[in-house]
C-alpha cells in the first residue's frame, strides 16, 4: 500500500518489463520508475496500481520533485473517483432492495421505476441569469419488471434521458380523463422533484405516486415512480404511503452509514454474516435486517391469545393454512409430513412458537432453509390476499416469512 520509486530501472533486478520495446534504443540510457497504489477511501483497500516510467524520454531520466507531486495528486484524484463509483454501486444495490421491498409490502404496486436527477450543463451564450432556475433531466436507472418481479438495471435505450418537454410526460387538456392527470397538473415527476413533495396522479390510464429521495445536500437525488395499475381501487391510501415513507427513512439511515464509511477508514460489520459478504451486499443486508427488526417489534405484542383465533379453526382457510405451514417449515418446528395434519399443527401454536419467532436469526450458520420449496408453497399468494383472507396475526406472520426469505437471499449471495 506504499509508493515505490526506482531511479535506475536498467540495473535493478526487481523490475521486469514485459514489452521489450519499452527499453530505449540507446543502451546507455536509463529510466526512472514510480509506482503508486490506488486505494478506496472507505477501507484503504488497494484496488490497483499506477506505474509511470521515463524510459522513452529523451530528457533527463530522473523524476523532479514537482513531477512526483503532480503524479501523486493525479493518482489521489483517481482513487477518489474509484471510491465515488464504489459508493454509488453500494447505494444502487441497497436501492434495488428498496424497489423489491415496496411491492412486497404493498402488493397494489405493479411497477416501480427509479430516476436519477441530473443537472443540465449551462451552455454559455452569455452570462447566466442568477435568478434563472437550474434545469434538470431524469435518467431511468432501475425498474422493477412486473413479469419477473426482479429489479433490472437500465442500460442502452432503456436508460434514455427524459426532459420536461418530452411528450411522454405531458398531457393536453383535451385528453380524456382516463389519460389525464388526476389533479390536473402536468409533468408529475418534475413537479415532485422541484417541490420535494409526493405527487399522486393518473397518467396514461394508470395511477402513479412520485416520491423524492434526497441526497446529502438535502436536494432531490432520485425520483421514484410507483405505478399501481388501472384499477382505481389499488390507489395507495395515506396509511400505505406512510408505510412506504418508513421504508424510505430506513434506506436513508443505511445511506448515512455508507457515507460515514466512505469518509473514514472505519469499516464496520453491524450484523452477523456481513463479514463474508461483498461490500455492496453488506449495506443491502442492513436495510433488509432493519425491516425485519421493525416487524419483530410489532410482533412482540403478540401473545398466545392472538393465536387463539387460528387455533379455533377445525379446518383453516387455505391462506391461513399456507402461512402457518411455511412458518413451521422455516422454524423447523415439525416434520414436513406433519404439515398437513392440522390437529398436530395446532399443538405447536403456543408461547414456545412466539419465543422461536423472536429469537430466529436467518443469518445464523445453523439456519438451513430451502427457499425454492417455500416459494413454491407461497406461489400466487400476495400480502393483499393475506390481509383480506386472514387474521392480523396471519398477516404479520406472512410479512415475517417474506422478510426472512429476502434476508436469506441477500446473505447467501456471496459472489454476486
Amino acid at each position: 500500500g506504499k509508493a515505490v520509486y526506482i531511479n535506475q530501472i536498467r540495473n535493478n533486478n526487481q523490475v521486469h518489463l514485459w514489452a521489450m520495446d519499452r527499453w530505449a534504443v540507446d543502451e546507455d540510457r536509463d529510466g526512472a520508475f514510480l509506482v503508486l497504489p490506488l486505494k478506496t477511501t472507505d477501507s484503504d483497500k488497494v484496488v490497483g496500481v499506477v506505474g509511470v516510467d521515463t524510459l522513452l524520454s529523451a530528457s533527463p531520466t530522473q523524476f523532479l520533485p514537482h513531477e512526483i507531486t503532480f503524479i501523486q495528486n493525479t493518482v489521489k484524484s483517481l482513487s477518489n473517483g474509484f471510491s465515488f463509483i464504489d459508493a454509488r454501486h453500494k447505494f444502487q444495490r441497497t436501492l434495488i432492495s428498496l424497489l423489491e421491498v415496496i411491492p412486497r409490502k404493498e402488493s397494489g404496486v405493479r411497477v416501480v421505476s427509479c430516476y436519477v436527477v441530473e443537472p443540465v450543463p449551462h451552455v454559455p451564450s452569455g452570462p447566466k441569469n442568477p435568478d434563472e432556475p437550474d434545469e434538470h433531466v431524469l435518467r431511468c436507472m432501475l425498474a422493477l419488471n412486473p413479469k419477473t418481479g426482479e429489479v433490472e438495471v437500465q442500460t442502452g435505450a432503456a436508460r434514455a434521458v427524459i426532459c420536461r418537454k418530452d411528450s411522454a410526460f405531458r398531457y393536453s387538456e383535451q385528453e380524456s380523463p382516463e389519460h389525464a392527470n388526476m389533479d390536473g397538473k402536468r409533468d408529475y415527476l418534475f413537479t415532485c422533484m422541484e417541490k420535494n413533495e409526493d405527487q399522486q396522479v393518473r397518467a396514461l390510464g394508470t395511477d402513479h405516486l412520485a416520491m423524492c429521495i434526497l441526497g446529502p445536500n438535502e436536494k432531490p437525488y432520485l425520483v421514484l415512480d410507483l405505478d399501481t395499475g388501472k384499477d382505481k381501487a389499488d390507489i395507495l391510501k395515506p396509511p400505505q404511503i406512510k408505510s412506504i415513507r418508513i421504508l424510505y427513512s430506513k434506506l436513508m439511515v443505511v445511506f448515512k452509514q455508507l457515507l460515514e464509511e466512505v469518509d473514514s477508514n472505519d469499516k464496520k460489520c453491524i450484523n452477523e454474516g456481513e463479514e463474508r459478504l461483498p461490500d455492496d451486499l453488506k449495506f443491502a443486508l442492513r436495510f433488509e435486517k432493519m425491516i425485519l427488526d421493525d416487524l419483530r417489534k410489532r410482533m412482540s405484542n403478540m401473545d398466545v391469545g392472538a393465536l387463539s383465533e387460528i387455533k379455533s379453526y377445525n379446518e383453516p382457510p387455505p391462506i391461513i393454512a399456507t402461512v402457518i405451514q411455511v412458518t413451521m417449515l422455516i422454524l423447523d418446528v415439525c416434520q414436513e409430513e406433519e404439515l398437513h395434519e392440522w390437529t398436530k399443527i395446532k399443538g405447536y401454536l403456543n408461547s414456545e412458537l412466539l419465543k422461536k419467532l423472536g429469537a430466529f436469526n436467518p443469518l445464523s450458520k445453523d439456519t438451513k432453509i430451502d427457499i425454492h420449496k417455500i416459494n413454491d408453497r407461497l406461489k400466487g399468494l400476495t400480502s393483499t390476499d393475506v390481509k383480506k383472507g386472514g387474521s392480523m396475526p396471519t398477516f404479520l406472520l406472512y410479512q415475517w416469512i417474506i422478510d426472512v426469505i429476502s434476508i436469506i437471499r441477500v446473505g447467501n449471495t456471496e459472489h454476486s
